[in-house]
């Protein structure tokens, strides 16, 4: 029995390893962009869990539970920019629900807010208005359009809170009892400020509202790693 091998065809396998090897080399050298665009190629973007899939176990995209989104601004805001919480209560609500989230209406949520005065003292409150299941209180601190060293740049920066409750029946009635709760700071946009005269304000801020929309409502929903791109 002849056991010896071609000597040709160890070449050939020599030539495939080294390529291998190459390869493995050079894209982590040059920071894995070859074998994430290679994995990208074969596989597709991977998922990001959001933030709620995490703390709670549960993807909201796939399933029956619905989420309010509420949304509080502090007066020395609301002087400039009055109906800042409505459009940001709107913008994450529609955000949320065009990627598959169940969410309460923001114009019914907005109604019920103007009628009690802008203001409520606990989440409870809601939780026995509407028809939900969790209830994210969106408190924002500061929210500006302006670069902190000179007022002829835009550069958005908005800086805040936000808690989620999770509604449940506690010696029969509804009661928001806290999940989770973390901060948030936005800047937009995110490569540096713009000057004012390439657009107007209210351009601008419709612009950084619906970037900061984005990046809270992405945290109830899984997004691939592309779309943050």
């Amino acid at each position: 029995m002849n056991c010896s091998v071609d000597p040709q065809w160890m070449s050939v396998r020599w030539r495939v390893s080294s390529a291998i090897v190459f390869l493995a080399i050079f894209s982590s050298v040059a920071g894995c962009s070859l074998g994430v665009m290679a994995g990208r190629a074969i596989f597709g973007d991977p998922k990001q869990l959001s933030e709620f899939h995490t703390r709670t176990g549960i993807d909201l995209t796939k399933s029956e539970k619905k989420v309010l989104i509420v949304v509080r601004t502090p007066q020395a805001i609301e002087g400039d920019m009055p109906s800042l919480d409505v459009d940001l209560i709107d913008t994450i609500s529609r955000r949320m629900k065009l990627h598959g989230v169940q969410v309460v209406d923001p114009d019914l949520v907005a109604k019920w807010i103007d009628q009690n005065g802008g203001r409520f003292d606990h989440p409870s409150e809601l939780a026995r208005e509407f028809d939900t299941h969790y209830i994210a209180v969106i408190d924002v601190d500061t929210f500006s359009l302006h670069d902190a060293n000179s007022p002829n740049l835009f550069h958005g920066t908005a800086v805040g809170q936000m808690q989620v409750f999770e509604v449940q029946e506690v010696a029969g009635s509804k009661e928001a009892l806290q999940v989770f709760g973390g901060n948030f700071r936005n800047s937009y946009p995110p490569h540096g400020p713009v000057p004012v005269d390439s657009l107007s304000t209210k351009m601008f801020q419709k612009r950084f509202v619906d970037n900061l929309s984005d990046r809270i409502g992405s945290r109830f929903y899984d997004y691939r790693l592309g779309d943050e791109m």
